[in-house]
């Protein structure tokens, strides 16, 4: 592949000068010449051809100099490079190519030998720049394919993990199947670890993945990590102790120290697992000129040889006799990667029992944690055991009674474009809600207009229209504006719980989940919901209580009270007239303010008169002014639908205002 140079000067014989300078290598195909003879026609050339390696650009040209080229071309050459090539070498236009990023300066009359060198050396790192390039765009593809064959992963771990889960609920403690249910629990928790851990690496991999250090008991932190390994270091009989002298709170990045601490344990008790006698492993957490964390086990050891590969991505050295499972080879390079993105180091020592010495391997972390003023407790993360182990750590959470909903009960619309779990998750929500399913983003938007919903529950990654869409489709639509919405997916990062939210979603789960998690966040949303309802109730059912129009924060509401209020006396106000105002039909204005007010329309008009008819008694209008001020047709009508709401007559009413 040739070179390809502009040469952008208004000398008349530039061209040829260049031509023949380089005669032979422009025959031998190593150089392309093009040649521009001022700053404008070159930069309309390297807008037409960005591909440009490297420019050779005299300083002084008519329309535009070469310094004012050369501000333009970070933006359109960024892997390119720029050749100063003028008569005109001092010092000061030296210096001045070079802060507008001249990679060199090369001085008229040209030195054939001096120019080929600086082209070359020009080529050579405009060939590095490009490289450097290509494995960035390589690294950033790579971060893309593991995130998504975890989302392809995550989605089928979730129909094993909660179809289990259930199982488990409903198990008899004496059922063989139990244990079946937990081993298939633990793989597949097992399973995720290692999906979660491989896209760790990625991330890393494309320095995407940063250290977030919060304030924390740092001992007491890897003393409930390492609890939590006890019952499996027990399981194989083997004995876990943990030791410590760091005191006080100390800033830390929890999830990345716990990642280490975690692959450290696993694999010791991997390799301490089938001894003839008791397995050994002893973690210590000790300060000194920075925090060190050991894991010493008294397991088969690690072979001399295979030392300086165990931190290698993939590696495995042939499996011992005993271990647990195979390894993949990721976790010891997490550890270190992970480590060294912390400023810290890892190291090894170990003894295969060769001879007298006895077999058993230590490794070392050490982090450059800095203590912290913060009081000690205050920590500001929390571990979650149950996504770290393949048992919860806790007592078993309370459990849902399985019980047909009321025909009232509230509505879910689920959207989910995998059957078996739209399907599972339906058959769980049956128990306390009415649901109606839908495959697709764009069935489930047709199928949220007709029914409104009080939650939507959507999986954001599905073809045609995904989760996002879908829920900036509801939050962005007046009629839907009010339904709660839950985006399931796959995708853990930050910036796909940020994208959901920006949107307007409500709450935000990663699959897989637990059905008793979802089941809770369903359950807060719609008592939130249900409050919001009697409070809009209360508003126009409590004359004492401020004005409607003056405290509802719920948007399309407050619109339409401020309709009501522009034909409050206008009797003629009704259902139809109210919906076409409001540019939408009768039978979707009667859901929106049943779901918003558990009212029908017709209730919503009368009540907000009645509530406006007991302003304007306590203001001092007479009974009959106020019923026509209000748009009722008559006073005595106005008196009976007055008393029905309020239980008093409105001259009654009237009476028992102090002044």
């Amino acid at each position: 592949m040739n070179t390809k140079i502009l040469v952008v000067d208004d000398e008349e014989d530039i061209t040829s000068l260049i031509q023949q300078l380089f005669r032979r290598k422009i025959q031998e195909g190593v150089y392309a010449f093009t040649f521009a003879g001022s700053g404008r026609e070159a930069l309309a050339l390297i807008q037409s051809q960005p591909d440009f390696d490297v420019v050779l650009v005299d300083i002084n040209m008519p329309d535009m100099d070469g310094l004012t080229l050369l501000n333009h071309l970070p933006t359109l050459l960024p892997n390119g490079r720029a050749v100063m090539v003028s008569a005109y070498g001092d010092m000061n236009n030296i210096r001045s190519a070079m802060n507008r990023g001249a990679f060199d300066f090369v001085c008229k009359p040209i030195n054939l030998g001096d120019l080929e060198r600086t082209i070359q050396k020009t080529v050579q790192h405009v060939s590095q720049l490009r490289k450097s390039a290509q494995l960035q765009e390589i690294a950033a593809l790579k971060t893309r394919l593991f995130d998504n064959i975890t989302h392809e992963f995550r989605t089928p771990l979730t129909l094993i993990l909660s179809p289990v889960d259930r199982l488990l609920r409903n198990c008899d403690e004496t059922q063989g199947s139990k244990r079946d249910l937990l081993a298939i629990e633990r793989n597949a928790r097992h399973l995720l670890r290692l999906i979660n851990q491989l896209l760790e690496l990625a991330k890393l991999e494309a320095g995407q993945l940063r250290v977030n250090p919060q304030p924390g008991n740092v001992s007491d932190f890897f003393g409930k990590l390492v609890q939590a390994f006890v019952p499996l270091a027990e399981q194989h009989g083997t004995t876990l102790t943990y030791q410590t002298d760091v005191a006080g709170t100390w800033l830390f990045d929890a999830e990345k120290v716990a990642q280490i601490a975690y692959n450290l344990i696993a694999n010791a008790i991997k390799f301490t697992a089938g001894r003839v006698d008791l397995g050994r492993i002893d973690v210590q957490l000790k300060t000194g000129s920075l925090v060190r964390l050991t894991v010493t086990d008294n397991g088969v050891g690690i072979p001399e040889a295979n030392i300086p590969f165990i931190f290698d991505r993939f590696y495995q050295a042939s499996a011992p006799v005993g271990r647990v499972q195979s390894g993949t080879g990721i976790g010891l390079s997490l550890v270190r990667e992970l480590a060294e993105l912390m400023g810290g180091v890892v190291s090894v020592q170990s003894q295969t029992g060769a001879g007298t010495l006895p077999s058993g391997t230590t490794f070392s972390v050490e982090l450059p944690l800095v203590a912290s003023a913060t009081p000690d407790g205050a920590d500001s993360f929390d571990l979650s055991l149950w996504d770290w182990f393949p048992l919860p750590a806790t007592e078993p959470y309370s459990r849902f009674v399985i019980n047909k909903p009321p025909i009232d009960a509230p509505l879910v619309v689920l959207v989910e474009d995998n059957d078996e779990l739209r399907t599972f998750l339906r058959d769980e929500l049956e128990s306390h809600y009415r649901v109606l399913t839908a495959a697709t983003g764009d069935q489930g938007w047709q199928l949220i207009q007709a029914e409104l919903p009080d939650v939507v529950i959507s999986d954001v990654m599905m073809p045609g229209l995904d989760g996002y869409e879908l829920t900036q489709l509801i939050k962005t639509t007046p009629t839907t504006d009010h339904i709660a919405v839950i985006l399931l997916t796959a995708k853990a990062t930050a910036d796909s719980r940020l994208t959901g939210l920006q949107r307007g979603a409500d709450d935000y789960l990663t699959k897989p989940f637990q059905v008793e998690e979802i089941m809770l966040r369903l359950r807060n949303l719609v008592t939130r919901q249900q409050r919001l309802r009697t409070l809009y109730q209360q508003q126009l059912s409590q004359p004492e209580l401020p004005q409607p129009l003056e405290t509802v924060q719920e948007g399309w509401l407050r619109t339409l009270y401020t309709v009501l209020e522009a034909n409050l006396d206008d009797s003629s106000l009704n259902v139809e007239r109210l919906a076409e105002e409001l540019a939408m039909s009768s039978k979707t204005l009667l859901r929106k303010v049943h779901s918003l007010t558990q009212l029908s329309t017709n209730e919503l008009i009368r009540q907000y008169r009645l509530r406006k008819a007991a302003d304007l008694l306590r203001a001092g209008y007479g009974v009959s002014e106020t019923a026509y001020r209000v748009g009722f047709e008559t006073p005595s009508y106005f008196g009976q639908c007055f008393k029905e709401l309020y239980q008093v007559t409105p001259k009654e009413f009237a009476s028992s205002i102090v002044v």
